[in-house]
């Protein structure tokens, strides 16, 4: 598929360049990243590989770009879900299910960032998503809750959130669960749940523990 050559007039290279991250994000969501090329890039916008060049360096920094564009929506979703919700833990429940959602419906950008090569840019984003649980959960504790350590707790749910998107997109999709809004709920619920109830102090779990909490 081409198209009719897309210049940017002076000034608005900017424009070039979001329409290039629109089709980049395209060519990941329809094929993965064997399909995200520069010259797939080009070919799709109409314009010559170095045109692309002019914008992203390499394939490394197109496709982290792309990636982290997706990333940046995460964000807004969160703190949507969780707007107006006065109980903290309940906040961080809809963030958890909405973090778990966004992996699921962006597989290929999750994986690049989350477990593909490392730079930078993806460092940072993985740290703005810890810190991000480690501030509902301060929520949680300034609302009372025993959390003995903020930071440990928030790795707890950050394992919990990210191994639930990542047992999914790692498998073919034939394999996923027929609802996979059901599975976000039920995961999101056992993450705070899991970390919450263990915040205050680990102990080994038994039969009585689970029996006493119902």
């Amino acid at each position: 598929m081409t198209g009719s050559r897309v210049r940017a007039a002076k000034g608005q290279g900017g424009l070039l360049r979001d329409q290039l991250l629109d089709i980049a994000d395209q060519l990941l969501e329809d094929g993965g990243a064997d399909a995200l090329t520069i010259r797939a890039v080009a070919t799709r916008a109409g314009v010559t590989p170095p045109a692309v060049y002019l914008h992203f360096a390499s394939k490394r920094e197109l496709v982290h770009a792309t990636c982290l564009r997706v990333w940046d929506s995460l964000f807004i979703e969160l703190e949507t879900v969780s707007q107006g919700i006065s109980d903290p833990v309940t906040a961080l429940y809809e963030t958890c299910v909405a973090y778990i959602a966004f992996g699921l419906r962006h597989p290929s950008q999750y994986r690049l960032v989350m477990d593909g090569e490392a730079t930078e840019a993806s460092r940072q984003n993985e740290d703005a998503c810890f810190r991000y649980f480690r501030d509902k959960v301060t929520d949680c504790l300034d609302a009372g809750m025993p959390v003995e350590s903020r930071t440990e707790t928030a790795r707890l749910l950050c394992a919990s959130v990210h191994g639930a998107v990542s047992l999914l997109i790692h498998q073919e999709r034939d394999a996923w669960p027929p609802d996979t809004a059901r599975y976000a709920t039920r995961a999101a619920s056992s993450a705070v749940h899991g970390a919450l109830l263990t915040a205050a102090h680990a102990s080994r779990p038994s039969i009585s523990d689970v029996l006493r909490s119902d």
